[in-house]
């Protein structure tokens, strides 16, 4: 039975989040479990743009500052690594920008952690994946002797929900991101993607950052939500159990999860996880504001009909009035099909494939996700 921790951090101040992820790490072991002196250790949180802490878009410093001092006391050598999206290069400079704009130098500063330059792909094999064989992943976290993932809580326009298994996506350096989603354009298949880059990973431990998630039109464009809560466990999948227990999310809505339960990963179920600190009924949130989708019953039915139903109820993508033209997702849609004319941006929903990467790094937040009559009576079914 996977054991998950729960635990309350009221505010992101530093000593606050100290005792809060100390408390998760004690409850969990200890840190001696998961870290051994001189060990390399790649902390992997969730920097997906260029967004200062108070967006909640990206993992708060304050927690990656609690988890590098505590690698730095269990005499390992923290690396704050991870591959931004935006269209804005996965090279030094951008990333040098990335960790001042977010705080991270600030915690390196504090903790001794290094801020991981290396730009370098390489292509490793995965004959046990499900999904791929191959992935293509950042040098450091294969040089890296333990991985810690620290997620944050927020939905998600593809996948409803983002935590603890997408965030490993990040692993996958720059633009190949790019790639993946246009060789596995349907979800299942691209969520398998995605639980193979988290098992390839190995986290050996997950600290999701859930003191201010992100509900709405996550991952980048939603609103802050506060929650006031840390959650932590061996097994990522296992946290995001947790997390869509707290939110109220079906965890058969989620395609990781389905994914994971029919490999035989997870039961699928909250209920069969062994819950340390504060239990689920005391922290559930009735109200958390999800993105619009059809039922479990829908997404359950054979592949043929899901297709059918998606190709109509499928959120289509359109710039709104906030577009400056900027070109950010013309630069991030994998199968070019956004153009710039008369200074804003249009989308050939023919050749989209529906991976709203262009509303996910949009700077201005200005793609809007467009429901059908027929997605929003899914919706209430």
């Amino acid at each position: 039975m996977p054991r998950v921790y729960i635990g309350r951090c009221h505010s992101y101040h530093e000593e606050e989040v100290e005792r809060a992820v100390r408390e998760a790490v004690l409850a969990l072991g200890g840190l001696g479990r998961f870290v051994r002196p001189g060990q390399r250790v790649l902390i992997k949180p969730n920097l997906l743009l260029f967004k200062p802490p108070e967006t909640a878009i990206n993992t708060h410093p304050s927690v990656v500052r609690a988890v590098a001092a505590l690698v730095r006391e269990a005499g390992a050598q923290a690396v704050i690594a991870d591959s931004p999206g935006g269209g804005t290069g996965y090279n030094p400079p951008a990333l040098r920008r990335l960790y001042r704009i977010t705080g991270m130098d600030e915690v390196a500063r504090a903790t001794g952690a290094e801020l991981n330059l290396d730009c370098e792909a390489l292509e490793v094999p995965y004959p046990e994946g499900g999904m791929v064989h191959r992935l293509d992943v950042m040098r450091p976290a294969t040089a890296a002797d333990a991985i810690i993932n620290l997620p944050k809580l927020k939905t998600h326009g593809l996948l409803r929900y983002t935590g603890a298994v997408k965030n490993l996506f990040g692993l996958v350096p720059g633009r190949i991101k790019l790639g993946y989603h246009t060789k596995l354009r349907d979800t299942e298949r691209f969520s398998g993607m995605l639980v193979d880059i988290a098992l390839w990973a190995k986290p050996v431990l997950t600290i999701m950052d859930a003191i201010v998630a992100m509900e709405g039109e996550g991952p980048s464009a939603g609103r802050p939500r506060e929650l006031g809560l840390l959650i932590a466990g061996e097994d990522a999948t296992a946290v995001d159990l947790a997390a869509l227990d707290i939110i109220g999310l079906d965890p058969q809505t989620v395609p990781t999860i389905r994914v994971a339960a029919r490999r035989g990963l997870t039961s699928g179920r909250s209920a069969d996880l062994e819950v340390l600190g504060l239990p689920l009924d005391e922290v559930r949130v009735p109200d958390f504001d999800v993105p619009m989708t059809g039922s479990a019953e829908v997404l359950l039915t054979p592949p043929g009909i899901r297709r059918w139903i998606e190709e109509r109820s499928v959120a289509r993508p359109r710039a709104g009035e906030r577009c400056t033209g900027c070109g950010v997702c013309a630069q991030n849609c994998p199968v070019e099909a956004i153009t710039l004319r008369d200074g804003r941006a249009h989308m050939d929903l023919r050749r989209c494939i529906r991976c709203y990467c262009c509303h996910e790094f949009c700077p201005q937040h200005a793609v809007e996700l467009r429901r059908s009559a027929l997605a929003r009576l899914l919706a209430r079914i």
